[in-house]
């Protein structure tokens, strides 16, 4: 599953908690309605994923998503964090997983689990394997359950920024190892493209040409990559460089014929319409936040 741009998620946390089994315990065969992470601090655990079996020691994350199904053992003694969240939802309260999970003796476990990426800035299309191990992401799931369990108020807020810091910091573990050189793909060409040159209205047909594909193949190509179309990246892409040039001091007039504006007017009201503020209003607060 392509979970698109890493910067346009907007995860919650379903929930947290850590736990010590005083028995051996079994979860499944069943599917979850959400995404589950899986820590072992101490103890053993394991996990059959579809037909694929992984052994989780200590410090080892498991994770799997929605229509996977998988079964989790758990040996007596086995701490363990166990965190379920969703990569978009449309607020950040917890929904919790139990009405959605599928419990099923039945289960067909034969298919494959189901595959999850997303596209990281810089980095390209980046995996989320089933099984890895991210020094430093303990501390962040403590904080995690601590703000789920206390329930503070503005938890629902809490909990989101604390996942997204998560995520990110997983994210970047994942695209580091990767044997994915930082800035490559099958559209990097199309992406550089934009990037150097954002006042070019380029069409799919040059873009598509740039990596040698037919257009209706990168199209497809690049929505699953990047989780959007060429256009609409292209005005985020003019957005982005728009707010480095204002911070930077260069004149709106330079700037939007640079940048592919028709006129000052137009880049203003764009500007004012996605950041909601004026370009003016925007170069200020910069100055005062470097001050």
């Amino acid at each position: 599953m392509n979970i698109g741009n890493l910067w346009g998620t907007t995860p919650s946390v379903n929930f947290a908690s850590r736990s010590v089994t005083d028995s051996a315990q079994q979860w499944g065969p069943r599917l979850i309605p959400d995404c589950q992470f899986y820590y072992v601090v101490s103890g053993r655990a394991d996990l059959q994923l579809g037909p694929d079996p992984y052994e989780v020691h200590p410090g080892d994350c498991v994770f799997y998503g929605t229509d996977s199904p998988h079964i989790l053992r758990a040996d007596p003694g086995t701490d363990y964090y166990s965190l379920h969240f969703a990569w978009h939802a449309d607020s950040p309260a917890p929904v919790h997983p139990a009405g959605g999970l599928r419990h099923d003796a039945a289960l067909d476990m034969s298919g494959k689990a189901q595959e999850y990426g997303v596209y990281a800035e810089g980095f390209g299309h980046v995996n989320v394997p089933h099984r890895f191990t991210v020094p430093g992401m303990q501390p962040l799931l403590q904080r995690i359950v601590n703000e789920y369990t206390q329930e503070q108020p503005g938890y629902p807020y809490m909990l989101r920024a604390l996942l997204m810091e998560l995520l990110a910091f997983a994210i970047r573990h994942f695209a580091d190892r990767s044997h994915t050189p930082r800035r490559s793909g099958k559209i990097e060409a199309a992406l550089g493209a934009m990037r150097d040159q954002p006042g070019k209205n380029w069409s799919v047909a040059e873009l598509a040409g740039l990596c040698g594909y037919h257009p209706s193949h990168f199209a497809k190509l690049f929505s699953s990559e990047i989780g959007t179309n060429p256009k609409s990246y292209l005005i985020k892409e003019r957005l982005r460089q728009t707010k480095q040039a204002l911070l930077r001091g260069e004149k709106l007039e330079a700037l939007a014929d640079r940048l592919g504006y028709t006129s000052v007017h137009y880049l203003s009201s764009h500007f004012k319409r996605e950041t909601g503020l004026t370009p003016s209003e925007f170069r200020q607060q910069g100055a005062r936040i470097g001050t």
